[in-house]
């Protein structure tokens, strides 16, 4: 039954595109915020990359490489269900990408990850045990850093922009992975919100009201958390509803 529930959630995501046309079809990986995300990236900072991943994936139609680069980061931050959502628009705009089957993977990877977090329940059928909860977790772990290391590998070989007319782009060189250590991570710091409730209008979504309470939209998943007794996913929301915006 959860397994359905997900399912049916994620084909309603995947069918919401809120891209905006008649905008320009500019080279995607050139956009500077995209390029901002990549420096965040690179610098540990991975809220403050989804962020601008995100406002690529707003402003432009079609932004394949920004959805695959916020389900990795989302993944990363163990938020797998937006996560499984970027990976499905990566295909939907990518069919034919030779990355496509390492992508379907992660979303399996992310799918386990999500139904582990549900409470009382195994990660598999066969679980039993916390020990065994660990292997599984640890086993995840591997796999989607693998995944990630070949889409790495893959995207060095072939431009962003799918064009292959012309020679390839220099590629900079990547910095190492960083070894897992047990210290933890400073906490990323959030916009504070413009008002603590919000009245639902015409046309309102969950990513255009994270914006005008937070000046982002990387807070829509928290807003439908805050809300979870009255809206159980996106397409729920309503005119006439009051939401709680969360701090």
């Amino acid at each position: 039954m959860v397994r359905v529930a997900l399912v049916s959630l994620l084909f309603f995501l995947v069918g919401c595109d809120d891209t905006v046309p008649g905008l320009p079809r500019s080279l995607e990986t050139e956009d500077q915020d995209f390029k901002q995300g990549q420096l965040f990236q690179k610098q540990g900072e991975s809220r403050k990359a989804l962020e601008c991943y995100l406002k690529v994936i707003d402003a432009r139609r079609g932004a394949a490489e920004s959805h695959l680069e916020a389900g990795r980061l989302c993944s990363d931050l163990n938020d797998p269900l937006p996560a499984i959502y970027h990976y499905h628009q990566y295909i939907r705009l990518k069919p034919t990408s030779e990355q496509r089957k390492i992508v379907e993977q992660m979303i399996r990877t992310a799918e386990k990850q999500f139904m582990q977090q549900l409470p009382g329940r195994p990660m598999e059928p066969d679980a039993v045990g916390s020990g065994d909860l660990q292997e599984q977790l640890r086993k995840l772990r591997t796999e989607n850093d693998k995944l990630k290391r070949e889409i790495t590998d893959l995207t060095r070989g072939q431009p962003r922009g799918g064009n292959t007319a012309g020679p390839t782009p220099p590629v900079a060189v990547a910095t190492p992975e960083r070894p897992v250590t047990a210290t933890p991570l400073p906490p990323a710091t959030t916009p504070g919100r413009a008002f603590a409730t919000y009245q639902v209008g015409r046309n309102d979504t969950l990513t255009s009201i994270s914006r005008k309470a937070y000046g982002t939209s990387a807070r829509a998943n928290d807003i439908l958390r805050a809300n979870a007794n009255q809206i159980s996913s996106p397409s729920a929301l309503k005119i006439g509803m009051t939401l709680v915006i969360p701090e």
